[in-house]
């Protein structure tokens, strides 16, 4: 009986032959930067490896910043487009409140996030509401339904990675507070 799937941590040569699946530059220079963004700062990389046909040559990157929680999902293909999609959760709200700040194309796909449709019980006081330019937006907190990032250009890398950094610190300043209490 195969297996359909692995999850294994991330090493250097593994990376390189993930990153070799991706179609263009700036896919490869995201995730190599996102990679070394939470390795940097000790946390977990793993990568899901596909093992059915269908699915060949599909992988996917999951970093942690808490327990059994990914914060950010890297697909090298599929999500319903032909390139690399970077899935986001965002606890940090202040990001949603400067949205200015970030690339047309960032900021955009932010606003067209699909909205939350309290799918579950779990979502009671999770959800993201937030006011860009007088209007009212309501996003999904779980990653399955939340920010997702695809045709990434040149100028979009530093402000995901500023997104993710800023979730990596508001994380750990939580943690540390959390302990401290």
């Amino acid at each position: 009986m195969s297996k359909a799937m692995e999850v294994i941590d991330i090493t250097p040569e593994l990376l390189d032959t993930v990153i070799n699946t991706f179609n263009t530059e700036e896919e490869k220079e995201v995730t190599r930067k996102i990679v070394k963004c939470f390795i940097e700062h000790g946390l977990p990389v793993k990568v899901k490896q596909y093992y059915q046909p269908c699915m060949k040559g599909t992988y996917r990157i999951l970093f942690y910043i808490k327990k059994n929680a990914e914060t950010v999902i890297i697909n090298n293909k599929g999500m319903g487009h032909d390139g690399a999609s970077i899935q986001v959760r965002i606890d940090e709200r202040s990001t949603l409140e400067r949205l200015d700040n970030f690339s047309e194309n960032i900021r955009k796909q932010i606003l067209e996030a699909a909205n939350c449709g309290n799918c579950s019980s779990k979502c009671e006081g999770k959800k993201y509401t937030f006011t860009y330019q007088s209007k009212e937006y309501t996003k999904c907190r779980f990653i399955c339904n939340n920010f997702c990032f695809q045709n990434m250009e040149s100028n979009d890398i530093n402000d995901l990675l500023t997104i993710i950094k800023n979730e990596i610190l508001y994380s750990q300043t939580n943690t540390n507070n959390h302990n401290l209490n």
